[in-house]
Formats: C-alpha cells, structure tokens, sequence
C-alpha cells in the first residue's frame, strides 16, 4: 500500500513545473508540515523522495509523515521567498520556525507630517512621511522618555478631532504642559522649534540640545525674561538627568539590526540587536526548536521579522553567511525604498556587535534551562497533589463574563510549559444559555470545546474552571456526557475573609480544597493562569459592550454610514458627547441637514424609537 501510494506521490510531483515556486507538504490528515521555497519545484520536491535524497534526520522525518505535496507558482526566485514567508506567518507549520508577531515592541512616532506635530507611542513602523524612533524592548523606558518629553517639551498630546474643536486652551496649556497651538497663542516656527527639540532629544544628540537651551537662556536671562530663562535651566536639569543614567554603549555606525545564533542540540536561538544612531536600544532572544541547519533558518527568520510593519534600517549584520543572502538584499531593499546591505563582519565594531549577540544567545540557554527546570518542578508537584497520572504540561482556564445576566461571552486561555500559547486562546459567544446562568454557561463552553477536541484528538492536559464548586460540577457533567479521560479538572476561587482574599483550589470527589499554600510557585501559577482567563474574557465582553453602545447610538440613523459615524466618534469621542453638542458643532462633522437628524434621534430614547 506504501508503495502504491508514494508512486502515486512521485507521479505528481512528475507533473510539478520546472519554474520558482513554493511546495507544501501535508500529513495524511491534510495537516501542513512544511512550506519551503524552490528555483526548480519539479527536481527540489523529488530530491526528498529519490533514492539520494538528503540523508538528515529532518528530511527522513519529512518523507515518513508526507503524504501529500502541493505548489505555487511564482514568477521569480525572490518572489517565491517573500510567498514562502508569508504561508509560514499564515498556516504555521509543523517543521518550519515560526517567529511570533510580537506586540510589546514599541516605537515612538513623531508626526511630523501633520501641521501641528504631537509625539504617539506606536507599535508599527509606516511609510507615513512622520519619523520613528525606537523599537524599544521596555514599554515602561518609553513611558519615562514620554514623562520627559511631556514636561520639557509643551507640545500638544490631543487628538485631531478635538484639536479641531477647540477655540481655547484646555487644562494642559493652564499646568504649563502645552504651548496652546489650538488658540493660536504659539506661531508655527515657534512650535516647530520646539518639535526639532524633541527629535534632537529622541535621537540622542543631547550636547546639541543643551547648547541650544542654554543659549536660549543666556538671551532671555539678557532680557531680564527671568522666569522663561528659569525654564529653559529646568529643561537642561532635566535632560541631562536622562542622559545621566544611559549607559548604553555607543558606536559610530549609525542605524542597524544585528543578528547572530547559538545552538544546543534541536534547540536554536537568534539574537537581536538594535542599534539606532550607533547606540544599542534593544536587545531581544528568538529561540526554536527544530533540526534545519542554522544556516537554512536565517534567511526564513529576518524575512518573518521585517515582515511585519517594522523600520528595516540600511544594514543588517549576521553571524554567518547564508544560501540566501542576495536575495534577501533584494526584497528588504523594495521594503525599505533604498539599497539595504546584509554583512558578515570579521573585524571591529560591527564583528564585535556581532558576538556581543551571539554571546547573549548562548547565555539565553542557560537562562531556558533554569525556567524549564523551574517549570518543570511546578508540574510535577502538581500532578502529585491533583492525583495526574503525568504533569500537566498543556493547561487551559475557563472563565465566563456578563453584566446583569447580558452579553454572556467565555473565553480560554492555554499554557503550555509555563507560557501563554495565544494562538490557541478562544472567545464563546453564548448562544444557549439565558441570563446569569453561570453554571449552564460553563456548560456550553466546555461541550463545544472538548466535543471539538475530542474528534480532533486535541485536549489540554489539566482544565481550570474560574470559580466554585458549583462551576467545577457543571464541568464534571460536561466530562461525564462526552466521556472526557485522562483530563484533570479544578476549579480556583476567591474566597474574601476578615484578614484579606485567599484562593481556594477545589478537585472533582474532594470536599476541602487542595492543600496548597497561597503563595508557592504551584498556587501562583495557576492564579496567573486563572488572572490571564479572566483578563480575556473581560476584554471581549467591553468589546461586545462597546459594540452594542455604537449600535444603539448611532448605527439607526438614516444617512449616517460607516464613514460618517467613525467621523463622529472622532470628533467627540463617546455618545455622551455627542448628545451634549450642538447642532453646529455636529454640522461641521456631517451637515447641517444630518445634524438636526442626529440631534433628535438620539433624544428618544431606544424603546421609544
């Protein structure tokens, strides 16, 4: 049978063009394994399955499991690398690395295309025409820099659309905070001097700064303007206090991203430096699991990382050559709109950038065996007090959110070896239980995601219920109905007494909670785990809430679409306040004709509608 169907297979692929392109190959389950790139796609996929195919384990393990493979085609090798990254960012497969989007970098943008420039912390880099600074690791750095900013520099923090509306100055400008732009109490040159401060200060140059300050103060001191030279002295203290405490090493290279990896075994970790005007702004370890050689991954792993909307700088050092590296070039130089250079160092400050993050890679291994043995100890402890036959390295936590019996939602969260994994996380509509029904609510939820997982063969090794006993015996029932084995199931509550809030873990056929201590690392590990649920589910019954307000408000007006509400939304920011404004101010978003429309619906109430 395994040789009728590989001939099958190998026919196939017979018929795969000779042309760039991308393959897919797939488990008997039409499961993605893994998407690679390929100049020749007919020869590159029957290399894995000829008599000399590549003898390493990868490949082997690769040719076991396919069962199936499919192509694209592309129109260029370089288009075929892009094409690749993107279905590895999409599907996620099995056997490639799969770089997580991740959403704490920030950056700070300052929007100097706009008449009035602010300062906004953002976490995508765009070719917006504004500048961008950052990305930095630390988003409470960036809310200290922005303290700074805010208190030395009065530039305006306010939306466009209340900046529009505005005809005098607002609190800000009273604490000494804003220049007051709004009012025409600052000229724009005057401004933009204070904007070209900011970016001085953002890049670092603060020698420059403090010259032009003091200068400043020197002329107003001069003028007997006593108090603005007093200013101007505050704002030098407090810029070099900043630039007092950074002790960034700095380099004469101007802006680029270093990459270099380390190896143990099948584990694998790329380190990132960012350098941006020759100091080191953030640094940050990759680490993956898989049997490519290192050389294979890099090419796949810079793609991914600038694939999201990230500032791609004129260079980018590596720790080794890759089979890719030209075309890499190619497709970061198209991204950034100018010619982009990938650099293997051998000598001076960029070799020695180099190290340092190939140093700090081999480090993050150190570092990963101690969280793995940390991890590892807390499961284990775990499953001895919860009766587990094996330690429950995959957790999922339930939690149910509603407001007086409405918008009921369920949300999961998933763990897996001590870390969230929030591609698995899940949001639940309820669609059958009514009011504030918790326990038919967990109900619900938990039938629709072990009847999935079961037939999918995908199920958590420990369930945590957020709540009671009550909430833990509702889930009971679902397990007993679906006949769910070989799963453990809690239930963590709050309980409030006189000398404060304890957590109290329940277990199915226990009428005491567990005998675990409030703070030891197993108890805390499953509150962060219960907390994270919690937070979730939250989040999206604000959201559904927050929908339900706009619906109600505003979607119900004749001739007020999608546009023209967002519009109204931007220029007044809540209902409340839309409701409050006049007829003129809501003709300046709208009409005059809509406006007296808007006025008198949201007037009546819903019911009478």
């Amino acid at each position: 049978m395994a040789a009728e169907f590989d001939e099958k297979l190998l026919e196939k692929i017979g018929r795969f063009p000779i042309s760039p392109g991308v393959y897919i190959m797939k488990d008997a389950r039409s499961r993605i394994l893994y998407i690679g790139k390929a100049v020749n796609l007919r020869n590159r996929v029957r290399s894995y399955f000829g008599r000399s195919s590549d003898t390493r384990v990868f490949h082997r393990l690769l040719v076991e499991k396919a069962a199936d493979v499919d192509c694209i085609v592309a129109e260029s090798e370089a288009e075929a690398l892009i094409l690749e990254n993107n279905l590895i960012k999409k599907h996620r497969p099995l056997y490639n690395i799969r770089l997580k989007d991740d959403k704490t970098y920030v950056s700070i943008k300052v929007t100097v295309a706009e008449e009035w420039p602010r300062v906004l912390v953002v976490r995508r880099y765009r070719k917006d025409g504004n500048l961008y600074f950052g990305p930095y690791g630390s988003a409470r750095a960036v809310r200290e820099m922005l303290g700074v900013i805010k208190k030395v520099f009065p530039l305006r923090t306010c939306s466009d659309g209340f900046f529009r509306g505005r005809q005098r100055p607002c609190i800000e400008h009273e604490i000494d905070r804003c220049c007051g732009p709004c009012a025409a109490l600052v000229s724009r040159e005057e401004y933009m001097e204070h904007v070209q401060q900011v970016i001085l200060f953002l890049k670092g140059r603060n020698k420059e700064l403090e010259r032009r300050l003091e200068a400043k103060m020197r002329e107003a001191a001069e003028a007997r303007q006593y108090e603005i030279a007093g200013r101007f002295r505050d704002q030098i203290r407090a810029i070099g206090k900043v630039f007092e405490t950074q002790k960034a090493q700095e380099f004469r290279l101007g802006d680029l991203d270093v990459f270099a990896a380390a190896r143990q075994g099948d584990r694998l970790a790329v380190q990132e430096l960012v350098v941006r005007d020759g100091k080191i702004v953030n640094s940050r370890c990759h680490t993956f699991s898989t049997q490519l050689e290192t050389a294979e991954i890099l090419s796949s792993f810079i793609l991914q990382y600038y694939l999201h909307d990230r500032f791609v700088p004129p260079e980018l050092l590596v720790g080794e050559e890759f089979p890719d590296r030209a075309l890499v070039e190619t497709c970061l130089a198209e991204k950034r709109g100018g010619r982009v250079r990938v650099a293997v160092p051998r000598r001076g400050d960029k070799a020695g950038l180099v190290e340092l993050a190939r140093k700090n890679a081999r480090n993050s291994f150190d570092l990963e065996t101690t969280r793995a043995e940390q991890h590892v100890a807390i499961q284990a402890s775990l499953a001895r007090h919860l009766g587990l036959p094996d330690p429950p390295r995959r957790i999922e936590c339930y939690d149910i959110s509603s407001f007086q019996g409405s918008l009921a939602v369920g949300a999961m969260v998933a763990f897996e070896d001590g870390e969230p994994d929030k591609d698995s996380y899940r949001k639940y509509r309820i669609q059958t239980a009514l009011g504030a029904d918790d326990f038919e609510c967990i109900r619900e939820v938990l039938s629709r995601r072990l009847a999935r997982g079961r037939e999918e063969e995908n199920l958590p090794d420990l369930i945590v219920i957020d709540g009671g006993k009550g909430q833990l015996h509702a889930a009971l029932e679902v397990f007993r109905a679906l006949g769910i084995e070989g799963v453990g199931l809690i239930s963590l509550a709050k309980e409030r007494r006189r000398k404060g809030t304890f957590e109290r873990i329940f277990a199915p056929g226990r009428a005491d909670p567990l005998a675990l201590e409030q703070d030891s690392p197993e108890s805390l590990y499953i509150q962060r785990i219960r907390d994270e649920a919690h937070r979730f589910a939250v989040g999206y019954h604000r959201e559904l809430r927050k929908r339900q307000t706009l619906r109600t408000g505003l979607e119900d007006i004749e001739g007020i679409g999608p546009k023209r509400r967002q519009a109204l939304i931007d220029r007044f920011g809540t209902l409340r306040k839309i409701r409050a404004a006049t007829a003129e101010e809501i003709a300046e978003v709208v009409g005059a004709r809509l406006a007296q429309v808007v006025r008198e619906r949201l007037a009546t109430p819903p019911s009478e509608r």
